[in-house]
């Protein structure tokens, strides 16, 4: 009976519908891809079985990198029709000894034009997109083409070529249409690490990051929620960016419960609302810098010489400048809407008091580090404080030098390879971290600067940028730890 049962609930979970359908290509485009006569192009002109001469192509970019969109245009002339039972192959392959494949899937033209319905005299024009696999490690691929039996898979199920050019152009029956330089310095980087492009213009630390030097900077996901801890309120992004001065970290966070009562330098941050990153610049696990910066501005920073099991020592001063905005405020009990922070992190702070630290400073193209961001997310009433991380961790570390991102300095193309520098503008980083009268312990409204969001309605208070009661906005407040 139970047997039976089973065969009957098998039966009705039988999927009787029509399955993957191909894509509809309409006859409007065919009909513009089938033309007169053939643009400019690299000739190659191989004839295949005396029925199709493999023209050439196009390319839409002189390089193509892993991980990124390429187009390709292909141009066929018909003699005679090839007739059923062909189809169109090509082929990415890396160089000689490399494991670097693709076999790249149908066109647009060839399945709403297929090789059966080709007729003598068409030019045809067969437009191919796709996107090198993200882990190509050759420094070239080159592509390869021809008509294959429709079910054939073996070299001797190739339309074979003929003619003049054959050598040159044709190796296992296959048509090298080109080969493409590939810049691996522009490859995706793998889970767990991130490209950070040198910022694009000067960066002007007022918590807003409008300037023209973030426009090119790395953006996290969403930060996720460490293993192990309550649900945050809200969400939380990053961004990173450097210049010759300093490491850059805006991060911005959407929460309708803004709290901190601590309004001191090195207070207990954490405690509450915070963001905090820590910076493991030699990545050898063993000596980093840990900095914060909560929603009333105070700051926190502290350097650990070798683990979190060893005390860390708030004693020392980073000179990180920083400035925030708070939509709401950071009173308990009300309703706000979140909160951002821009950051400016002094290259040599990243030593902490280890002046032998392994590291260049400011970095080069290509120099590697550990870091990650957090944002502390607490409660009116002190209850169930959370996190959420770039890289994720756990809730019993936020330290966690295991989860660190590797964050890997770029150029401000997102190339991590070193190319030649052009001459840069003059006042290039003009204004980033720069603070007059930034000595006071406060630090409030005493930088150049400060508060000059245009539209803001808001003015800085001399109380840590508190604004006046039922402001629904802060000015950002800037502050110099130093």
């Amino acid at each position: 009976m139970r047997r039976a049962l089973l065969f009957l609930l098998a039966a009705a979970c039988v999927d009787r519908g029509p399955g993957p359908q191909p894509r509809k290509i309409e006859p409007a485009y065919v009909k513009a891809n089938l033309l007169t006569a053939a643009p400019a192009l690299d000739h190659v002109d191989v004839d295949l079985g005396g029925k199709v001469v493999y023209l050439g192509s196009t390319l839409d970019h002189a390089t193509i990198a892993p991980g990124q969109p390429a187009r390709i245009t292909h141009y066929w002339q018909v003699k005679q029709s090839p007739g059923p039972g062909w189809r169109v192959f090509a082929l990415l392959r890396g160089a000689p000894g490399s494991p670097d494949f693709m076999n790249l899937p149908a066109t647009d033209m060839e399945l709403g034009h297929p090789p059966e319905t080709w007729k003598p005299g068409e030019i045809i024009q067969d437009v191919q997109e796709f996107t090198l696999r993200p882990d190509w490690h050759s420094q070239t691929a080159t592509l390869s083409v021809g008509l294959i039996a429709v079910h054939g898979h073996d070299l001797g199920d190739r339309m074979a070529a003929t003619g003049e050019h054959v050598a040159d152009h044709v190796i296992d029956r296959a048509v090298t249409a080109r080969t493409m330089p590939v810049d691996l310095s522009k490859a995706p980087p793998p889970p767990g690490t991130v490209y950070v492009s040198r910022a694009a213009g000067p960066i002007n630390i007022d918590g807003l990051a409008m300037d023209p030097g973030w426009s090119n900077a790395v953006t996290s996901p969403e930060f996720q929620t460490a293993e192990g801890c309550p649900d945050p309120g809200g969400k939380a992004t990053a961004r990173l960016s450097w210049d010759d001065q300093n490491l850059y970290a805006f991060v911005s966070v959407t929460d309708t419960d803004v709290v901190s009562p601590y309004t001191k330098h090195d207070d207990s941050l954490w405690k509450a609302d915070a963001i905090e990153l820590f910076v493991d610049a030699d990545g050898n696990r063993h000596g980093y810098v840990e900095l914060q910066v909560n929603p009333n501005n105070a700051t926190f920073d502290s350097w650990f010489a070798t683990t979190r099991a060893q005390p860390g020592d708030p004693s020392w001063d980073s000179g990180m400048v920083t400035a925030v905005k708070v939509r709401g405020t950071p009173a308990a009990n009300d309703s706000d809407q979140g909160w951002d922070a821009e950051i400016a992190i002094p290259w040599q702070a990243v030593k902490g008091r280890d002046e032998n630290m392994q590291v260049r400073l400011p970095p080069q193209v290509g120099d590697r580090w550990r870091m990650n961001v957090v944002r502390v997310d607490g409660k009116s009433g002190g209850k169930d404080t959370s996190a959420q991380t770039w890289n994720r961790i756990t809730c019993g570390d936020w330290h966690a030098l295991d989860r660190m991102l590797t964050v890997v300095f770029a150029d401000p193309s997102g190339a991590i390879v070193a190319k030649p520098a052009a001459p840069e503008a003059a006042g290039s980083g003009a204004g980033s971290g720069s603070a007059a009268g930034s000595g006071s312990a406060a630090g409030s409204g005493s930088a150049a600067g400060s508060g000059s969001a245009a539209g803001s309605a808001a003015t800085v208070s001399p109380t840590l940028g508190r604004a006046a009661a039922g402001s629904a906005t802060f000015a950002p407040v800037l502050r110099s730890t130093r």
